[in-house]
């Protein structure tokens, strides 16, 4: 198969140490995308802790997106205009914020490049010195007079299982919520996931789904590994996103598992 285009997550997929993108990576990419091929960053990320990846890569200014929030945020590389926006209402989002504020749980609020949390939290002075954002401090961001494109709620993951029960029982219809890692758990608007926004993205670019790789490692990559052509998982990936993927790399996130994937199956 002639590969056009590849999805790829970034913490555990594609960043070393959840911080940089290692050289090899870089050279592999920018190899593929000489060759036609296009690079789509796809995160959880909002697009401020994905931005000095893209101009890493060189692919600011190219054709291309980059797909932030799980499809919540997409993003035009030419101009890094917001291209497609999915969001949902604070006050469908209440009782699940009440109850995960009863458990004790954390809660952060997106909305395009707006972050926004209840308290200042060392958790949060860390987040935005990892992702390089600022934070909007709001005592109830229910009362806020835009809409969220995801909010993501951190704690134990005993805890979390119990706001994602309350999700499904008390807001099922319109929103959805997904784990990205044992201690985050992810809430977007209902059928907004990498899935559906990488098979948007494809048909836009003129690519059939069956042309395109995507790659990751958690639970919140699975609908996009299960949607391509070729699924993908790192050799660090959850063992549920192993069993899924087409083909599993022998190396990890650590190691240029993307490099690996460019050169065995782009270059």
């Amino acid at each position: 198969m002639d590969y056009k285009m590849i999805f790829s997550d970034m913490d555990g997929t594609l960043l070393k140490n959840d911080t940089e993108v290692s050289e090899k990576n870089k050279i592999a990419i920018q190899k593929a995308v000489k060759k036609g091929v296009e690079f789509v960053i796809c995160t959880g990320r909002g697009v401020f802790g994905v931005e000095r990846y893209l101009q890493q890569l060189d692919l600011i200014g190219q054709e291309g997106y980059a797909i932030c929030q799980n499809g919540g945020a997409v993003y035009d590389l030419k101009d890094m205009s917001l291209a497609i926006r999915e969001s949902f209402s604070p006050n469908i989002f209440a009782p699940v914020v009440e109850f995960a504020r009863e458990l004790g749980l954390e809660l952060y609020y997106y909305d395009d490049r707006d972050f926004i949390a209840e308290t200042e939290t060392n958790r949060v002075k860390r987040y935005c010195e990892v992702m390089g954002s600022s934070v909007k401090i709001m005592k109830d961001p229910l009362k806020y007079k835009g809409e969220f494109t995801k909010s993501l709620i951190t704690g134990e993951k005993e805890k979390l299982l119990l706001v994602q029960k309350k999700v499904q029982e008390m807001a099922g219809k319109d929103l959805d919520c997904f784990f990205s890692s044992n201690i985050f758990m992810e809430v977007v608007k209902k059928g907004v996931s990498k899935g559906n926004i990488m098979e948007k993205t494809a048909k836009k670019a003129g690519v059939p789904i069956e042309a395109v790789i995507a790659v990751g490692d958690s639970d919140n990559d699975i609908s996009m590994i299960k949607k391509a052509g070729l699924g993908i998982a790192v050799a660090n990936a959850d063992p549920e996103v192993k069993r899924i993927a087409n083909f599993v790399t022998k190396n990890r996130c650590e190691q240029d598992a993307i490099a690996e994937i460019v050169e065995k199956f782009i270059l």
